[in-house]
């Protein structure tokens, strides 16, 4: 009976192990790299934020790191594409205060290649100031609108088409895989790096997030 017992524990302990190796990681690799190897990249850009190139004859996880948890991003990059707009529409504001006539009297002086006559300088100074704004937070801001549709796009990739991506709240989930890859029959080191949303909605069930490939590495 004992015997019995042990032999039990053992096959669990087994399972376990087995499990453990085979986890929800280990699904997304091979689903990942069978599509690389058939170069189906409909599959591929269907949960994968990144492409892979090189002919891949075989691969093994090497690693799996512990899950790190955060807040979902897209929110915070939402406020800071208002907070520039916003900054833009200031500062346009603030140039309007100038004398008109005046900033067309340096404009002209420039489009002659003249020196700005010194009773225009102050104006002449605050003209180029503003427009100096202008262009860096244009530059910031297009820059933020890149990372909330980069944002969007991945969460669409775990959650689906959500009508109000901006809304979701809850958790980004973040797992590297340490992975053993032959490429032209070398063995290379890559990292993996998996990404879920797991998000929580004020009206309905929530949509469940599915791991994503946010990048792969040589590593």
């Amino acid at each position: 009976m004992r015997q019995k017992g042990r032999a039990l524990l053992s096959a669990l302990a087994l399972l376990g192990a087995t499990a453990a190796c085979g986890g929800p990681e280990k699904t997304v690799v091979d689903q990942y790299f069978n599509a690389v190897r058939q170069k189906d990249n409909q599959t591929l850009s269907s949960f994968a934020a990144v492409n892979f190139d090189k002919p891949v004859q075989s691969w093994k996880i090497t690693k799996a790191h512990e899950e790190e948890k955060g807040e979902i991003a897209l929110p915070a990059l939402v406020v800071k594409v208002q907070e520039l707009e916003k900054a833009v529409a200031d500062n346009l504001k603030a140039a309007r205060t100038l004398d008109p006539v005046l900033v067309e009297q340096v404009r002209e002086a420039r489009r002659k290649g003249q020196a700005v006559p010194a009773k225009l300088a102050a104006v002449a100074g605050d003209w180029d100031k503003y427009n100096e704004q202008d262009r860096q937070l244009k530059r910031q801001l297009a820059v933020a609108r890149d990372a909330v549709e980069k944002e969007k796009r991945n969460m669409r990739l775990s959650v689906g088409d959500q009508a109000n991506l901006d809304g979701l709240q809850g958790e980004m989930v973040t797992k590297k895989v340490e992975l053993d890859l032959s490429i032209d029959g070398q063995s290379q080191p890559y990292v993996m790096t998996l990404r879920k949303y797991e998000v929580k909605s004020d009206s309905g069930p929530a949509p469940r997030g599915r791991w994503v490939v946010q990048s792969l590495q040589q590593g």
